[in-house]
């Protein structure tokens, strides 16, 4: 089956909706999410990229990522996306979202909006997305980036400064 997303303005409203390949190919504007996951009060999930992906393979990148599809919203596509690349199934009500962001060279032309999620169980990845995950406290993974940032992907390289102060502001609201 072919993923279609939708092509959105400068203002992220829904102009048209193509294939995955044609909107890449042609650089348009489309959707994406993040998701940093907690793991234990000090810790935040990263995960290192299968050599399947088409897009930063094996690089590190924020606990899941991915597109929004179409005629989808954000919010439903992090629980989407946490459930297919982490086993993760949690409800709506407990991803907070801390970061927008507009399109840009680094994020691969998508307006993204970031979220973060507290998840003490076991995470049972998906093999075929992701080859490992790690557990790092922001210091680690700003010493990751100040010191391999070829490691790491590029729109997570251009997305962790905020993020970290959207963990910052809301470290009394995860649960």
């Amino acid at each position: 089956m072919t993923e279609k997303f939708d092509v959105v303005d400068l203002n992220d409203r829904p102009i048209r909706q193509l294939a995955r390949g044609l909107v890449h190919r042609d650089n348009l504007f489309h959707r994406a999410i993040h998701v940093l996951v907690n793991a234990n009060s000090l810790n935040w999930i990263l995960q290192q990229r299968s050599g399947n992906k088409d897009v930063d393979p094996f690089l590190w990148t924020s606990s899941c990522s991915g597109h929004v599809d179409a005629g989808e919203d954000y919010l439903s596509a992090a629980v989407r996306e946490c459930e297919e690349e982490l086993g993760i199934v949690a409800d709506r009500k407990l991803f907070i979202e801390v970061f927008r962001a507009s399109p840009c060279l680094e994020t691969g032309n998508e307006f993204v909006r970031v979220y973060l999620l507290k998840y003490e169980k076991e995470i049972r990845f998906n093999r075929n997305e992701i080859l490992q995950i790690i557990e790092y406290p922001t210091q680690e993974i700003e010493e990751l980036i100040r010191t391999r940032p070829e490691t790491v992907s590029g729109s997570f390289l251009h997305l962790f400064p905020y993020v970290k102060k959207g963990i910052e502001l809301n470290k009394s609201s995860l649960p």
